[in-house]
């Protein structure tokens, strides 16, 4: 909704927004809203860092991308992404959407029901 808003009305030239939901939500809440939606196991598994740094390299990714996307993960465990904006509603002028709106929303988009059938 926002990007369709900033590219078809005016006075966004140069801004920046900061997209999030109306609340900061955990990767394990996530796992657990979309098994609820979709109706299928979904879980979180907290890799550690290092393993995953190590499955980057092994994977092809260069050391310097794998450092990098180490430190954001830091970052995310310390809290860095634990915050919310409005936004949403300031370029839209509707609230954001909570991720449970969200997830049953796209339920389809993840192989779950189509929840406007039932």
């Amino acid at each position: 909704d926002v990007v369709s808003a900033v590219l078809t009305s005016d006075g966004h030239q140069g801004k920046t927004y900061t997209i999030t939901g109306p609340t900061s939500v955990s990767f394990q809440e996530i796992a657990e809203t979309l098994a609820k939606q979709l109706n299928k196991s979904v879980d979180y598994i907290d890799v550690p860092l290092e393993a995953g740094r190590e499955g980057m390299v092994a994977a092809g990714y260069g050391e310097w991308f794998a450092d990098a996307m180490t430190e954001y993960f830091t970052l995310f465990r310390e809290g860095g992404g634990d915050f919310t904006t409005t936004d949403i509603e300031k370029v839209t002028g509707q609230p954001a959407r909570t991720f449970e709106t969200f997830a049953r929303d796209f339920a389809p988009a993840f192989g779950g029901p189509d929840q406007q059938a039932t």
